[in-house]
């Protein structure tokens, strides 16, 4: 395995003695809520209810069965699972032993299952026999002989020959304690390997310790408590791939907050919103996609979703139009929120802030980050109100890009500004504005558009579900603008009619669309994020296509 990256002293006193720091491990707080309610449901799958006790029983086997198979501190352990209670388990029982826990998503094949276990150097994988049509579990050990670092499968609910099966690895707890004496985990250890969505190419490993990634997140649950002492009695919605790190901190924050989870295998518009009824679920999160097919299912109206007390939008930039209908239709203020794996929490809106500010914005910096504007030459700060690209400096920011340090020296500066690669601007107030994708953004002709302050237009439409907008090729100008649509149900729209709905907005006439594509459904990451650049092939094929039979 490569060597892992580490901070500075110094950098480390500069966050410990400010208070950002907590020197605390994931597992060490798990302990701390299994001690103070062994026996309250933590967490609901289908019909199956485990307490808190239950749980910590369930992730002390495993770590003990990792350690007997020869795993412990620092060996990364790739985990391919769903929304399940064995998920749950493997983030606590690598916390544990000292390993590094690297999420896979569930939808990768052989192809990708390799390259990213070769890449990662794993030592073990841990995936379900079988899941989507697909046989994880025999893919993964027919890659054994081309790994030479993969000495594990682990199987999770069924079994193959030639791998450990999940239910014998956890039937037996000895040894683990006299492990843990000897082999401690410390707060700036690295535990946490995941990867970018791959939105814009080759996806980057970031790396993160137990410091940077929990400080933050124990600070807002504690002030969420205190703030609402009936929050105890939450119950959160996972319904996000905890593959994806905006999934995967479902389970530390409900852990930090004593509450009670609700696991979504598989989001689904129609099991989400039966689920909220059923179990009464009081706070959900998701990206604007989920949020968007909740909204526009057909059993929306009919369920009774006056139990939800909060909606977080959060995985990707959520639209202005959106914002208001959560409002309208959960009858709950939405918290806006800026952050990416790398920094995990930039900035957010708070309660207290109006409609306009938590439509329009994405808040401002939460405690102890900073925020700047550079202009393109990464060195000269842009002024209030401008466009330029988003800085981070904060305790939440990763170590590091796993076995690429050329990338991540390109992505920070000597004062330890990282650069984000998106693009915004602050206003007089302080409050963060989000333009777009740096690599997203459009030059028709030397006019610079950001494609989101279209869509955002685009989503107020009444016959427009979903939108994207991009850059076409074009001889004279470079790039002209081209619309992809989702059309709302049993609705219909045309180029003439995006172009004067823009026009009633006062759009100035090179932003608008001057090309529009209805397709079905936008092509989507795992997570809910709109994937640009398969639209952009598309419609490159499209205009080569048309250009050769003229």
């Amino acid at each position: 395995m490569s060597a892992l990256p580490q901070f500075s002293a110094a950098y480390r006193e500069r966050f410990v003695s400010q208070g950002l720091w907590l020197d605390r491990t994931l597992h060490s707080y798990f302990d701390e809520t299994v001690e103070k309610a062994p026996d309250q449901v933590a967490i609901i799958e289908g019909d199956r209810r485990v307490t808190y006790a239950e749980w910590d029983a369930l992730a002390q086997g495993a770590a003990a069965g990792l350690v007997r198979l020869g795993l412990g501190k620092g060996d990364i352990v790739a985990v391919q699972l769903p929304n399940w209670i064995e998920m749950c388990a493997a983030q606590i029982a690598l916390s544990r032993i000292g390993a590094i826990i690297q999420p896979m998503h569930t939808v990768y094949r052989e192809r990708e299952m390799a390259s990213m276990l070769e890449f990662c150097n794993a030592r073990a994988v841990i995936l379900a026999q079988e899941y989507g049509g697909f046989a994880h579990a025999a893919a993964a050990v027919s890659m054994l002989p081309k790994l030479p670092d993969l000495d594990h499968v682990i199987v999770v609910r069924g079994g193959v020959e030639g791998a450990t099966r999940w239910d014998d690895l956890v039937a037996n707890p000895d040894g683990l304690e006299a492990y843990e004496q000897a082999n401690p985990v410390h707060a700036d250890d690295v535990f946490y390997l995941n990867f970018t969505s791959g939105t814009e190419g080759a996806p980057k490993g970031f790396l993160h310790t137990h410091n940077t990634m929990l400080s933050v997140l124990k600070r807002f649950a504690d002030l969420q408590t205190e703030a609402d002492p009936s929050s105890k009695d939450d119950v959160i919605l996972a319904n996000s791939p905890m593959t994806h790190s905006f999934g995967h901190i479902a389970t530390y924050q409900i852990l930090l907050r004593q509450v009670r989870m609700v696991l979504v295998e598989r989001f689904s518009p129609s099991e989400t919103l039966r689920l909220i009824a059923q179990e009464r679920v009081s706070a959900i999160s998701g990206t604007p996609a989920h949020l968007i097919s909740l909204l526009n299912h057909p059993q929306f109206e009919p369920t009774d979703t006056s139990c939800i007390k909060s909606v977080g939008v959060g995985g990707s930039q959520c639209p202005p139009q959106l914002m208001a209908d959560i409002e309208k239709h959960f009858g709950v203020r939405v918290g806006n929120m800026y952050g990416m794996g790398e920094n995990i929490l930039h900035t957010r809106t708070l309660p207290t802030d109006s409609h306009e500010i938590i439509r329009e914005t994405v808040g401002m910096p939460v405690p102890g980050a900073e925020l700047k504007i550079f202009a393109q030459d990464h060195v000269s700060e842009r002024p209030v109100g401008d466009v330029g690209e988003i800085a981070f400096r904060g305790p939440t920011l990763f170590l590091g890009y796993y076995r690429n340090p050329e990338r991540t020296a390109e992505t920070r500066n000597d004062e330890g500004w990282f650069f984000t690669g998106d693009l915004g601007f602050v206003d007089g107030r302080g409050y963060l504005h989000m333009a777009g994708r740096k690599k997203e953004q459009i030059n028709r002709g030397g006019t610079k558009i950001f494609p989101k302050e279209i869509e955002d237009l685009l989503h107020s439409h009444p016959g427009v579900r979903k939108a994207a907008v991009v850059g076409m090729p074009d001889y004279r100008l470079g790039e002209r603008v081209c619309a992809y649509v989702e059309v709302a149900p049993e609705t219909s729209v045309t180029l003439d009619e995006i172009r004067a709905y823009l026009e009633s907005k006062q759009v100035m006439k090179h932003k608008i669309p001057e090309r529009l594509e209805i397709i079905p459904e936008l092509p989507q990451t795992p997570t809910g994020k709109i994937q640009k650049g398969p639209l952009v092939e598309d419609i490159t094929k499209k205009l080569e296509s048309e250009a050769g039979s003229a």
